[in-house]
């Protein structure tokens, strides 16, 4: 077998292994126990260092990403009276966006050859898995009803995501450019 066809397998099941890794961390962290959320992602991130072994730079990079992320949801949380368990919107949701940083270099970086595509993702697609989140986690959307509501939250949601994920291509290019 060709060195390069090798490379290529091991890489595509590295790619694999990350996004079914994070869909297994999202179904239990949407679930709404903490504590499994927190082991399930420990034991996602020390795969992610095995497997791909990003440098220090990578790490606080994501970090911040999951940071930036949580905040902002919890931002939009309070605005449309997204209802979970607590005042603070959950630590599941913290370990939901450290698991998805995660993906963002491996099985999700297409999301990033275009900006359209990262554009179409941001605003539809995120919002989708958001409202699916909602459901399965038990947490409610006050005001659901309300139609206008609805739509002005999934267009908030996807705007937000939108520009997370543009800023974020932009600060990863910087990052490779200057080597920082």
């Amino acid at each position: 077998m060709p060195s390069s066809l090798l490379t290529n397998l091991v890489s595509n099941k590295n790619l694999i292994i990350n996004a079914i890794g994070f869909q297994i961390v999202w179904f239990i962290c949407v679930q709404g126990n903490n504590l499994f959320a927190i082991t399930a992602t420990i034991v996602l991130l020390a795969i992610h260092q095995r497997i791909f072994k990003p440098e220090l730079k990578r790490w606080k990079l994501l970090i911040i990403f999951s940071l930036i992320g949580y905040v902002g949801d919890n931002f939009i949380a309070m605005l449309f009276e997204v209802t979970y368990s607590g005042y603070l919107i959950p630590l599941w949701l913290l370990c939901l966006w450290l698991s998805f940083s995660t993906t963002i270099n491996h099985s999700m970086s297409w999301i990033f050859n275009k900006s359209y595509i990262t554009l179409l993702v941001g605003t539809f697609m995120v919002p989708i898995s958001y409202f699916a989140g909602i459901s399965l986690s038990g947490s409610s959307l006050n005001h659901i009803s309300d139609s206008s509501l609805f739509w002005l939250f999934f267009l908030t949601e996807g705007i937000w995501w939108s520009i997370l994920l543009l800023s974020y291509q932009k600060t990863k290019s910087w990052h490779e450019a200057s080597n920082v």
